[in-house]
């Protein structure tokens, strides 16, 4: 066995940045990521990339009264502490159609995507629930879901993988996936310094550290099976450049590059992912560095059968193989 190369996307337009940024200061970095879209599936189809992209409900509709429809009950939307994560109390700043606020809403891009080859969407929940956040629950995660998964059935989507809002996963809400049918999700990096370290920027610089420097290990590993679900754990973010430490870009791609070997050497899986938003300035310089790694895999493919597959695929594969004992 070859080894496997998951690829998935986490993508969310505005939404995930609502409690981080004025939409203003971070616009050109969403309006990039949509136009960098369609170039992307064009390297993915060059190199045979698949890639899951988990979207956030609200994507899925036409303008904001189709999302709106949607809406869980009130009593069922998440009942944050922290007013800024709650995308309920923003809606009124994401009215319109997909052409009047492109930052919140996508249903053409979604189309373009899974109109190509290979390529799955996912769910990133659909209000970009967050799981760990204090004052919200788990029946009103259970109803996002639910909400997450009618406006793609109404859409044409089946969702069967998720990959939660800053990977916040606890075994509970794990569970209540399997339960909505889900078949897989990307849990976060399994390291040393996500165990260990509570300290949030001690935790931070580690993990700028890790992006150039072998801090962590070669992220391969065997998925398992948890309350039902597979646990696709991510092992890379592609990480944006960033311009203080551009002259070490060669050390990053560098550092993709030699998991993604040793992955494929010994079987195991290895997970990038990133979000489209993140290559949405220096979008060229983005995409040559992508390009390189997805080069890179051809070659692993042709020296050790290296296979690229999106999360539902790695989940039909990962359960095939269990029920035929291999």
């Amino acid at each position: 066995m070859g080894g496997t190369l998951i690829v998935s996307l986490d993508f969310e337009l505005f939404w995930g940045m609502l409690d981080v940024c004025p939409l203003e200061d971070y616009r050109q970095n969403v309006l990039g990521g949509r136009a960098a879209i369609p170039e992307l599936l064009e390297l993915f189809q060059k190199y045979g990339i698949h890639a899951t992209w988990a979207t956030v409900g609200f994507l899925f509709a036409r303008d904001s009264r189709e999302a709106e429809a949607y809406f869980p009950e009130r009593g069922l939307q998440p009942s944050y502490r922290d007013p800024r994560q709650d995308p309920y109390g923003y809606f009124p700043n994401a009215r319109g159609t997909e052409q009047e606020a492109p930052c919140f809403y996508a249903p053409s891009l979604i189309r373009k995507i899974a109109e190509t080859p290979g390529q799955e969407i996912g769910s990133h929940t659909f209000c970009h629930y967050y799981c760990r956040e204090q004052g919200q629950t788990p029946e009103q995660f259970a109803a996002d879901l639910q909400a997450a998964k009618a406006i793609a059935r109404d859409h044409g989507y089946a969702l069967t993988s998720m990959v939660l809002p800053r990977n916040q996963s606890q075994e509970e809400y794990t569970r209540i996936l399997g339960e909505q049918g889900f078949t897989a999700y990307r849990d976060e990096e399994n390291d040393w310094i996500h165990r260990r370290i509570r300290f949030r920027p001690l935790m931070r610089l580690l993990r700028l550290m890790d992006v150039y420097l072998p801090l962590t290990g070669q992220g391969g590993y065997l998925p398992r099976r948890e309350n039902g679900i597979w646990n696709l754990t991510g092992s890379r973010m592609y990480k944006p450049i960033f311009l203080p430490l551009r002259w070490l870009e060669g050390l990053k791609i560098r550092r993709i590059k030699k998991q993604m070997r040793h992955a494929a050497e010994n079987g195991l899986t290895f997970h990038l992912w990133w979000h489209p938003h993140n290559i949405g300035l220096r979008t060229r310089e983005h995409l040559e560095q992508l390009e390189e790694i997805f080069r890179y895999y051809q070659t692993l493919r042709e020296d050790y059968q290296m296979e690229s597959r999106n999360m539902g695929e790695a989940a039909d594969m990962l359960s095939r193989r269990q029920e035929e004992g291999l």
